[in-house]
């Protein structure tokens, strides 16, 4: 069975301007699940971001075992309510596309976001893999945040293949997004006695000319009531509320949607971070 879903529809549309408005900084929305093979089959290997475990099984089956995953990933996706099928098309196109989908506003979101963000964040230590990414929407500052399953401990659940993994997705506004980068930051890294505790890692990406991103990265150690952070230029101690401010400015001035701050060139990547806090009240 022959399917196709089209994704280039991505733009604004009634549905995605509802599900922007439901936004505000206390909650977030859901934008459902994918597993793996959904996500490629979607495109997401040629997203600027892809998780390259993921990548090389997408390469791995041969036609006959691709078609069956394309097919069982696009009727999941379809008993979830992602995508709706559409009316046949006719002459040429019925005949090579028989099967046609649309997707629903919450996928044309998630994989707006994905397929050309403002910023991309990803965050380390969790017991997951890939990290938790955040992608960044242009036109509006609201971010889409990508979460994977925890890791298994058993041999069967660390043997299981990427395109099973299942990826959950949740659409946040600009600050929501900011804050729970805080809160995660700050929380302390549960190890064993006398074992020196790791820090938890945020990467940030930004827009830069070319194929190359300009990039930085943060090291944080948090207690769950102070963080140290250390990043280019930049070696802090923050409070919970500066953390937050902290993270609020860099996501803020990433995506250019802080009108009172330019947006983050590549050159201000090389700047001292921390010109970029907020003044104090």
């Amino acid at each position: 069975m022959r399917m196709h879903i089209d994704t280039a529809a991505v733009g604004p549309t009634a549905g995605t301007r509802a599900l922007l408005d439901q936004l505000d900084d206390g909650k977030a929305v859901s934008l459902g699940v994918l597993s793996g093979a959904d996500l490629c089959l979607l495109g997401g290997t040629e997203h600027p971001v892809c998780w390259e475990a993921l990548n090389s099984a997408w390469q791995q089956p041969g036609p006959s075992d691709r078609e069956q995953l394309a097919e069982a990933s696009t009727l999941g996706m379809l008993r979830r309510g992602l995508i709706e099928e559409q009316p046949p098309g006719r002459g040429v196109r019925a005949l090579f596309f028989p099967a046609c989908y649309k997707m629903s506003a919450e996928l044309a979101v998630l994989l707006g976001a994905r397929q050309s963000p403002a910023l991309v964040i990803a965050t380390h230590h969790e017991p997951r893999t890939p990290a938790i990414t955040y992608f960044q929407l242009a036109e509006t500052g609201a971010v889409v945040e990508e979460i994977p399953e925890r890791a298994g401990h058993s041999g069967a659940e660390t043997a299981r293949s990427p395109l099973e993994v299942i990826f959950s997705y949740r659409l946040l506004s600009r600050d929501f997004a900011a804050a729970e980068l805080a809160r995660w930051a700050l929380k302390p890294i549960p190890v064993a006695r006398y074992q020196p505790k790791p820090p938890r890692l945020i990467c940030l990406s930004g827009r830069a000319e070319g194929d190359q991103p300009a990039s930085y990265q943060l090291t944080i150690y948090g207690n769950g009531v102070a963080a140290r952070v250390y990043g280019p230029d930049i070696s802090a101690d923050f409070n919970g509320e500066e953390l937050t401010r902290f993270m609020t400015a860099l996501v803020a001035r990433g995506g250019g949607t802080d009108r009172s701050a330019a947006p983050l060139t590549p050159e201000d990547l090389g700047k001292p971070l921390g010109t970029l806090l907020p003044a104090g009240p």
